[in-house]
């Protein structure tokens, strides 16, 4: 399938949009229903975490699909380098819905940028 690139504002109402974004492709990869739902809810978990500290500004969301595999990557403009502590409900969520999940923060143009990184595998889909 390749690369699918999201770009939009950094706002709650399009995390909707790339959630049903992240099913279709989870499900023209073959994906078992439980697996889809769990990518569907770990990208919702994703923007919601990264919204939470984002400025006015772009969210990007790069879904990359292999057969078997989901790798999706949401960044966002934010103040600082604070992240949210990795004991919050929200993150112990979403690392138990992806296969794995990293988050980091880097300086660009005088601000930072937050991303999560996230991985689902579906053992029983095609390879």
């Amino acid at each position: 399938m390749g690369v699918i690139e999201v770009r939009t504002a950094a706002v709650p109402d399009v995390v909707p949009t790339l959630r049903t974004l992240a099913a279709d492709i989870a499900m023209r990869q073959d994906f078992d229903l439980d697996a889809i739902e769990d990518l569907r809810m770990a990208v919702d978990e994703a923007c919601s975490l990264l919204l939470g500290s984002a400025i006015e500004g772009t969210m990007t969301c790069v879904f990359t699909a292999e057969p078997g595999r989901v790798e999706v990557a949401v960044t966002v403009p934010v103040r600082s380098a604070e992240l949210a502590e990795q004991t919050s409900l929200t993150w112990q969520l979403l690392t138990a819905l992806a296969t794995s999940a990293k988050r980091t923060v880097t300086p660009e143009d005088g601000g930072f940028v937050a991303r999560i990184d996230l991985v689902r595998e579906c053992a029983t889909a095609e390879r």
